[in-house]
This record gives structure tokens, sequence and C-alpha cells, in this order.
């Protein structure tokens, strides 16, 4: 596909090569900020492990079809495993991590903890050497941890002190989601996304399963749902899971990663307004505040002006972009 050389193209097929992918970016996020929600009100009907084994199991069961029979292609064995022992990692631990944090904090400040992700994975890659750093993406790190900070002191206060607990959780669920944001990009450059990401999801769902089966099913039995329940799980498996990873995925391919890193801040806003409406989650200036500091982080670490150049990544060796949560 050529790039246009006049207006009359940049308003058609150019409008189509870069909004309609950042428009399906955005619902990805806007979508799996309110499954944060969802989930936080499904894990007081069951543990977190039971409600990332779900949530994963209907995922993958809606993702691995659409992977095999529109994207057929042959994975090596080295490179598949490779991508399975990440996708434990990104879709057992990172999921558990995050369904068992909805315990004991909210959806708001732990998305906004979440969206420290880019800031993580940048020190990580710098670490391994496949990053460098300057003074405005350091900054832009120490703006976003400052204000994931603030945000989990608000709510500490608001909420009592095992909110601490839950905050720790998803510092371990950033964790999880930066190693794989680093180490995953050679083989999203190899195959296509949504390959890569049906793997890695089946990976990580029958590893959940495995532990489920044999640490919850013996003593709690299977799961003990009412109706709105049922209905969450598969919101947040079907619509929360498949649909934003596959909209991610579909737009990584057709604009630059940039460009999706952009709308991140989406997912703790959308977290942050459903939170309070249907869960009156508390608020206060704090949250606000260190939500504020986190997107200026966001926009400090990546290349803005990057985000309208179609599968280029400027200046970085990098994908600091990860499925949505």
């Amino acid at each position: 596909m050529t790039e246009g050389g006049s207006g009359d193209h940049r308003v058609g097929p150019g409008a189509q090569r870069w909004i309609v992918p950042m428009l399906s970016s955005a619902a990805a996020s806007i979508i799996t900020g309110i499954a944060l929600v969802a989930t936080r009100y499904v894990v007081h009907q069951a543990d977190g492990l039971t409600v990332a084994t779900l949530r994963y199991c209907v995922a993958t069961a809606c993702l691995l079809p659409i992977a095999a029979l529109v994207y057929p292609v042959d994975v090596r064995k080295r490179d598949f495993l490779a991508i399975a022992a990440l996708g434990v990692l990104y879709f057992c631990v990172f999921p558990w991590a995050i369904s068992s944090a909805m315990q004991f904090t909210t959806a708001s400040s732990g998305a906004i903890v979440l969206a420290c992700t880019p800031a993580v994975t940048l020190v990580l890659a710098a670490l391994w050497g496949s990053e460098s750093l300057s003074t405005r993406k350091c900054s832009g790190v120490l703006l976003a941890i400052l204000g994931a900070a603030i945000a989990i002191g608000g709510t500490a206060a608001l909420l009592a002190a095992t909110s601490w607990f839950g905050q720790m959780l998803m510092i371990l669920a950033t964790l999880a989601g930066a190693v794989y944001a680093v180490f995953s990009k050679a083989y999203l450059a190899k195959y296509p996304p949504v390959v890569v990401t049906a793997i890695a999801m089946g990976a990580g769902a029958g590893t959940l399963l495995l532990i489920w089966l044999f640490r919850e099913l013996p003593t709690t039995g299977l799961p003990n749902l009412n109706s709105a329940g049922w209905l969450v799980i598969l919101y947040i498996g079907a619509i929360g899971g498949a649909l934003s990873f596959f909209l991610y995925a579909w737009a990584l391919g057709r604009t630059a990663p940039t460009a999706t890193m952009i709308l991140l801040p989406l997912n703790p806003m959308t977290a942050m307004v459903a939170g309070v409406a249907f869960l009156g989650e508390p608020l206060n200036s704090g949250l606000f505040f260190g939500l504020a500091l986190v997107i200026a982080g966001i926009f400090l670490v990546i290349d803005v002006k990057a985000a309208r150049q179609p599968g280029v990544v400027v200046a970085s060796k990098v994908n600091h972009d990860i499925p949505p949560a």
C-alpha cells in the first residue's frame, strides 16, 4: 500500500490507515478498563484464581479458532516453546495477580498502577541492553512511578491497610507485563501478533486451569456464581479478553506501536469512571493527580510524533506495548 501524495488521498485511504487502527486501539483500552471493574465485581463471588482461569479459558476458546483459521502460520518449535513460556507469565501470573488484587483495592488505582507498564518496560529494556535511556525518558519513568505512588497512597487512606497488599499484587502484574513486552517483541516481529497472542494465551490459560484443578476444585468444587456473575465472566473473557486482544493486535499491525500507547490512559480513566458509577468506589484528588502524572510520564516515554507513521518504531529498539489487561 503506497503513501498518499495528495490531500485527497489522505482524507480517504490515508485516514483509514491511521484513524481506524487508532479507534480500534481506543476501543480495546476502554473495553479492558470496564473489564477491570467487572473483575472487581465478580471476584467477590469467587477467588482470584477461579476468575482468572474462567476468563482466559473463555478468551482462549474465542481467539484460538480465529488465529488458526485466519492466520495459519507454521511456528518453529523453539519459538513455540518460548512464546508459551512467556504466555505462562503474562496469561497466568499476570491475570491471577490482577484478579486477586481486586479483592483488596479499587479498580481505579489498580488501573493507574497498571498504566505504568510502559515506564517499567523501558527500565527493564535498558537494564537488558535493548533500549537507551535519555533525560526525557527517565523523567517520564519518574513521573509515572510518582503518579502511581500518589494513587496508591490515596486509595490506602480511603480503604484500609489491606489495600497495600492489593497494590503489591498490581505491581507484580505490572512487572510481569513489562517482562512480556520486552521479550515477546522478537516473536511479534516474526509472526502475526494474533498468532503469538493465541499461543501465549493458550499456554497461560492451560496453566491456570491445571493449577485450579489441583488447588481449588478438590476443596471448593465448581464455581458458584449467580447469573450476573456468569455474564460478567463471559464479558471479561469474550469481550474484555478475546475481542480486546484481537482489536489491539489488528491495530498494532496497521499503525506505529507508539500510537497505541498514546491511548493507554483511556484504560485507567474508564476504570475510574466505571468504578464510581457501578461499584461506588471512592475518589479523591490524589487519584486524579496521580493519573495526570502517569499520563504525562507516558507522553515523555514515547515518541508522540511517531504515532502517525504506520509500521515504524522510532528511536526505540523495544516495543513498549503490551496487550490490554
